[in-house]
């Protein structure tokens, strides 16, 4: 269903194994997938990272369409091996910049963001029957969500201390409104058009749209938040998905939207499309736009030697 970003890549999945080797390294560099600013980056840390989103990608795509040719000529699989290296090395660029900035991520809020994602998940019981399921340890869900709690905090940092003034906002709208609307919807995915127009037969009889898709939905993502896809601009989604998303009401509900990966019912939670209404929006995009830039230029000035072949 997703239109896959390959220079925005974040995902979550299952772990499998597989071995990748290394070419035109020398000797003392053999197990290395890269060095950065002199901290190194193994293997072992590469196949692991690559099986977990490999398989978000064969969930969303279907096994061995890996070898799809993306848009810019290379295959899904070799977009995603570079994805995956550059993930590594802006992780170890943030970790450095947090320590010397003294911004650390505490068992305490560890724990906190766990404690969320198991109540999401349905209590410990249902967590831990999703790591087993998903071959995970807790380890390296818990070292993941470190990461990304690091890198919440770096960019939070930076964003407290950048300042859009309003003259800069209201320039941005003008030249973009077309494209800056968005909107908060969820949708409940299905395999048949007879799977479908049952559910469409039970929401019609009063049953609620989030318990629905938590039940039924093949989409487990969105499913275990009720079907929420929350705030999204036009390109994220296929176009069928879309035209119809944008054209509802707010609080309005779809019939079926064939698109090629199954029918889906929509609901409109929400939609912004007045300056006011997205200003804060964007506000913070602009604010990303700059922190992107932040980043482009650490990963530019950074000393990196990648020795996977790509």
């Amino acid at each position: 269903m997703y239109k896959l970003n390959y220079k925005k890549f974040i995902a979550v999945g299952l772990l499998l194994v597989m071995i990748f080797s290394v070419s035109g390294c020398k000797d003392k560099d053999k197990g290395l997938v890269a060095r950065v600013d002199g901290e190194e980056i193994t293997e072992i840390q590469f196949n692991t990272e690559f099986e977990v989103y490999k398989k978000v990608y064969e969930q969303q795509l279907g096994e061995g369409n890996l070898s799809q040719i993306a848009e810019d000529g290379r295959t899904i699989e070799e977009n995603l091996r570079e994805n995956i290296v550059e993930k590594l090395i802006m992780e170890v660029l943030i970790e450095k910049e947090t320590t010397a900035q003294s911004i650390e991520v505490t068992p305490e809020e560890i724990k906190e963001q766990m404690d969320e994602y198991m109540a999401i998940m349905g209590g410990e019981e249902k967590f831990n029957e999703f790591l087993v399921n998903n071959q995970l340890t807790k380890e390296f869900f818990e070292e993941n969500l470190r990461k990304e709690l690091l890198f919440n905090k770096h960019r939070e940092s930076f964003m407290n201390n950048t300042t859009i003034t309003d003259e800069e906002a209201i320039e941005f709208f003008e030249a973009n409104k077309d494209d800056l609307v968005v909107i908060k919807a969820s949708h409940i995915l299905l395999k048949s058009e007879e799977d479908g127009k049952k559910v469409l037969e039970r929401l019609n009889s009063g049953e609620d749209f989030a318990e629905l898709a938590k039940e039924v939905s093949i989409d487990k993502t969105s499913g275990l938040l009720g079907g929420s896809l929350g705030y999204f601009a036009k390109g994220n989604f296929i176009a069928e998905f879309e035209e119809t998303a944008f054209a509802l009401n707010v609080g309005e509900t779809s019939g079926l939207v064939k698109t090629e990966v199954g029918y889906h019912i929509i609901y409109l939670e929400d939609k912004k499309d007045s300056f006011e209404a997205l200003k804060e929006d964007i506000i913070s995009l602009l604010k990303d736009d700059k922190y992107l830039e932040k980043i482009q230029d650490m990963r530019n000035n950074a000393k990196v030697k990648i020795f996977l072949d790509l």
